[in-house]
């Protein structure tokens, strides 16, 4: 219990500091917005669920790039992680904590953007076009997953790498992602045929990937360590 109490309150002050800043705030609800609108009048979006689909990880991921990059690397680059690190707090607690506090605002940007992509979409259609189930559980419960475990790899790494190292394996992270993220990659490698409205087979094996994910990154979680992050900080 008291882990779990720690982990909160780290994520609670995470939290309110991204809430803080507004120009944080303010790139968050761009991507969301314009990235919403994008997807609900392109036409390389061949249906809406495999527009919502891809949007729900896509906004969460880059999004959480941004706010883990708040959480984790502004502390390295002020010199505060080393407070941090003096307080009776776990490491461990810290790295949760962090994630947690991240996380949830990328998943509500993400939420943000597929309900306003669902919404535009059906603006002049005169009956309402809305996601499948399948695509509603993906939203509800594989996305939030899937955020969960980009964000906390990349914060594992942004704890232990250097600063020029996080800069480039964030966005090898992100690319490594990405045919989990576009429903065309995914429907092309499983079923054979990119054009393939998203179906349960797609979304099963985005939640079994990121669940196996996120429990790998949890368990690396462990040898986290207060001397590499230190050792680590610039100077």
């Amino acid at each position: 219990m008291h882990h779990v109490d720690m982990t909160l309150v780290v994520a609670r002050k995470e939290i309110c500091n991204i809430v803080r800043n507004r120009g944080l705030l303010f790139g968050g609800l761009w991507f969301g917005i314009m990235f919403g609108m994008f997807n609900a009048f392109s036409g390389y979006v061949t249906s809406l669920n495999n527009g919502v689909y891809s949007l729900a990880l896509l906004v969460g991921v880059f999004v959480g790039y941004s706010f883990s990059s708040y959480v984790f690397l502004r502390e390295k680059r002020e010199g505060a992680i080393e407070s941090l690190l003096c307080t009776p707090l776990s490491l461990r607690s810290i790295w949760f904590g962090k994630v947690l506090g991240a996380t949830l605002p990328a998943y509500a940007f993400s939420l943000l953007s597929v309900t306003l992509m669902t919404l535009v979409a059906n603006v002049g259609m005169r009956s309402p076009s809305f996601p499948s189930l399948a695509i509603l559980i993906h939203i509800l419960c594989v996305a939030p997953v899937f955020i969960a475990f980009a964000i906390g790899l990349m914060g594992f790494c942004q704890f232990l790498l250097g600063m020029r190292e996080n800069r480039i394996l964030g966005f090898l992270i992100i690319l490594a992602l990405l045919p989990l993220m576009y429903p065309s990659i995914l429907s092309g490698l499983v079923l054979g045929n990119a054009n393939a409205d998203v179906s349960w087979i797609e979304v099963e094996i985005c939640l079994g990937v990121s669940m196996l994910s996120l429990a790998i990154t949890i368990y690396l979680s462990r040898y986290l360590g207060k001397e590499k992050i230190v050792t680590t900080i610039p100077s």
